[in-house]
């Protein structure tokens, strides 16, 4: 029910309100005018091409722009974008005219428009964004293609072939091939060298219009032999009902989920282009599927073409200075009073300047420079395209989308299911450490085969270590390939141990009956295996040294970050981190901080010492170089949890530690004033408090902080709650840096 109440009933109309009242402003008028006159001479040559294009006639495609630019401009949730009938849809269209007929296209387009209002109503416009790029520049491309082999029989001024396949488009040019007309073919090239060179010459003129005038005046005026588009009404077609046409309704609703489809996709990424062009809010996909899905279910109702969002005349909008939704309202007010007043000039205009027309956007569809940056980025992206490209000509579109994502989805796999394996078998030992990262899964059996064929050569009483820390994902087949190679090793009188398993995946093993493995040979760090095993345990660990060495290379040897290019020259960082010497305390961990972030002092207790007192220790030149030298604008102290540090301080028995920490200990309990019966973290408090204090002696610290070009923070990490707390000056306590809470 909660889920119900975010649906949008209201069509968006409240958010739409102020933008509806811009309509009637006066402000920017003159701006939307001239964007609506210059996109509706775009428009009309495009709309009558792709009306041609899908199998229509030419009329309908001037309906269509006219009711789609009203209805869209107002309920979509693009301000700038113009809708129209879009080549990239008139390939699918002209199959379901070729197929169902203008009804039963018509009908199509009714129930894609309810779908795309429905999915906008009920937020299903951000599914849009999970198709794959490559897919979609495929799609288009071969979309492309399919447009220049679909035009080259009138083109050639031959009649089209009875089906619109590219292999009997092809077949049906090959053998008509010497019927030819080429006053025709001269057409085309004179119309599409127009539209590509005016361009050079007058940057700002649209060449769509200009070329088919040119092109429709050399007809006219030296009678030549080509087909012409024939009448145009004067008016619109009344507004009805579509029919139910005589063709099984599954089949039906089965093309027009393919149009919903291509047509929201469609429409949505020519709204992020628009995004794009006006650096402004982002788009709403949801309303713009309401907008889309009302303009389509009102162009049926005047027997028009499925449109969309289209990306030529949205960006001619927006380039022309349009600066509301008048401006595509504008456009088809044009586009109507044109109809009214020179249909007949607009009937001799020749079908192959139209071709033309087709030809010179196809050719921007194709993109060749697109699929080349991708062949040399991206060779898996590229095989993405080829697949997709490849199928929508060769066989059909749904089937090219189909296989583009089902080709991004094994290849998505294939990556995300690499396991990556790092073995160390030093001499420095007798361990042979190994180290699995990524996903271990049903699809690593090459790696864990691998790891089966080097543990053959491991010797009896030789120790294996399977650090599993980076592994990211699990199964139950990784947890029993697992199971396998420690029942391997202990057959052969092989020591195995494993270590870093993330908690979630613990209950894999007990499915396969290895929660022994977890109670008896579980280590949470190296160095415990003194502890459960001595004779396996080595005499140093530097072995374990040697093989994070090796890990560190592994891990880096593909790692071109420009962050470690910047740091092999120079060192920028942000924060003076002052930390105790213990192994628990991990800087960059707790921070998640990169290398060249923080600038650090580790000691015993976290201790700055006195101004006096720290001429000739390493805290002080520390201090001073980082605030003299470095860009710091932030000083960190962070204690911890039973620090053995404050531990010796409490305990006062001084004499028993060696002499050089003896002396650091009476340094530090000199700052620290504590009852008997006062904690160790409660003192351990106290001193990172201390040290903001002292740092304030500093003449560098006290000189920053007048100018106010650096902050002091007191931090405690309390290793059982695994959470850090920051003093707050105003409270006069220490209060948890918490986690954010992220809402979808």
């Amino acid at each position: 029910m909660n889920r119900l109440k975010n649906f949008r009933w209201n069509l968006g109309i409240p958010s739409l309100l102020p933008e509806w009242k811009a309509i009637f402003s006066p402000t920017y008028f003159g701006a939307d005018l001239a964007a609506g006159i210059t996109v509706a001479f775009v428009a009309i040559p495009l709309s009558l091409a792709i009306a041609l294009a899908s199998g229509m006639s030419p009329a309908s495609g001037l309906v269509t722009a006219i009711i789609a630019g009203i209805v869209c401009a107002l309920f979509g949730g693009t301000p700038l974008a113009v809708s129209g009938p879009a080549a990239a849809m008139s390939v699918l269209i002209a199959n379901n005219v070729e197929k169902f007929g203008v009804k039963g296209l018509v009908f199509m387009g009714l129930i894609a428009g309810v779908l795309q209002l429905l999915s906008g109503i009920s937020g299903l416009g951000k599914f849009s964004r999970y198709v794959p790029l490559p897919v979609v520049a495929g799609f288009t491309a071969g979309i492309g293609v399919i447009i220049i082999i679909g035009q080259l029989p009138r083109a050639f001024g031959l009649e089209p072939p009875t089906e619109s396949h590219t292999f009997d488009v092809i077949m049906h040019v090959k053998d008509y091939f010497y019927d030819i007309n080429l006053v025709s073919l001269s057409i085309v090239i004179l119309t599409i060298g127009i539209i590509r060179g005016l361009p050079y010459i007058f940057p700002k003129v649209p060449g769509i219009l200009p070329a088919v005038l040119i092109a429709t005046l050399v007809v006219y005026f030296f009678h030549l032999p080509v087909q012409l588009i024939g009448e145009i009404p004067r008016s619109l077609p009344a507004p009805q009902l579509p029919s139910l046409p005589n063709f099984s309704f599954n089949e039906l609703l089965l093309g027009a989920l393919a149009i919903y489809l291509l047509a929201s996709l469609e429409t949505l990424l020519s709204s992020s282009s628009i995004d794009k062009l006006t650096g402004d809010k982002k788009h709403d996909p949801n309303q713009e599927l309401i907008g889309q899905g009302l303009g389509n279910i009102a162009v049926s109702l005047f027997g028009g073409i499925p449109v969309t969002g289209v990306i030529a005349r949205s960006a001619t909008n927006v380039r022309a200075g349009a600066k509301t939704r008048r401006a595509s309202i504008i456009h088809s007010i044009i586009i109507l009073l044109t109809v009214v007043s020179i249909a007949p000039l607009i009937s001799q205009i020749p079908v192959a300047a139209l071709a033309g027309v087709l030809f010179s956007v196809a050719f921007s569809m194709i993109n060749y420079k697109e699929s080349y940056s991708l062949w040399v980025t991206s060779r898996s992206e590229a095989f993405i395209y080829a697949v997709t490209f490849l199928t929508i000509i060769f066989v059909d579109l749904i089937a090219g989308v189909q296989a583009g994502v089902m080709a991004a989805a094994i290849i998505v796999l294939w990556k995300a299911a690499r396991t990556k394996l790092q073995i160390s078998a030093t001499s420095k030992d007798n361990m042979i450490r190994l180290s699995l990262g990524g996903p271990l899964t049903f699809l690593s059996t090459g790696e864990m085969e691998e790891l089966a064929k080097h543990l053959e050569g491991a010797k009896p009483n030789q120790t294996v270590i399977l650090d599993l820390t980076s592994v990211t994902n699990l199964d139950t087949s990784g947890a029993n390939a697992i199971i396998d190679l420690f029942n391997q090793c202990k057959e052969r009188q092989i020591a195995f141990y494993i270590k870093g398993l993330p908690r979630k995946f613990e209950p894999l093993f007990g499915v396969w009956g290895g929660q022994a493995i977890l109670n008896d040979y579980y280590l949470i760090s190296e160095n415990e295996l003194s502890k459960v095993d001595a004779n396996a345990a080595p005499n140093s660990y530097y072995g374990r040294l040697v093989h994070g060495v090796h890990r560190f290379y592994a891990q880096n040897r593909d790692n071109d970050s420009r962050l470690l290019d910047f740091i092999a020259k120079t060192q920028d960082p942000h924060t003076l981190f002052i930390s105790c010497s213990d192994s628990r305390i991990v800087p960059t961990l707790i921070t998640s901080a990169e290398p060249g972030e923080l600038f650090t002092i580790r000691n015993v207790g976290n201790f700055i010492p006195n101004y006096e007192d720290a001429e000739l220790c390493s805290e002080g030149a520390a201090v001073e170089f980082s605030l003299n030298s470095l860009n710091i604008t932030d000083v960190v102290v962070c204690g911890h949890t039973n620090c053995g540090a404050i531990r010796a301080c409490k305990g006062g028995n001084y004499h028993l530690l060696p002499p050089k920490l003896k002396g650091w200990i009476e340094l530090m309990s000199k700052t620290l004033t504590f009852d008997e019966d006062a904690k160790v973290d409660e003192i351990a408090r106290q001193n990172v408090i201390n040290q903001l204090k002292t740092l304030k002696q500093y003449p560098i610290v006290k000189k920053r902080l007048e100018e106010k070009t650096l902050k002091l923070h007191a931090w405690f990490f309390d290793f059982e709650e695994n959470l850090v707390y920051e003093w707050n000056k105003k409270t006069k306590e220490f209060t948890s840096i918490e986690d954010p809470v992220f809402t979808n």
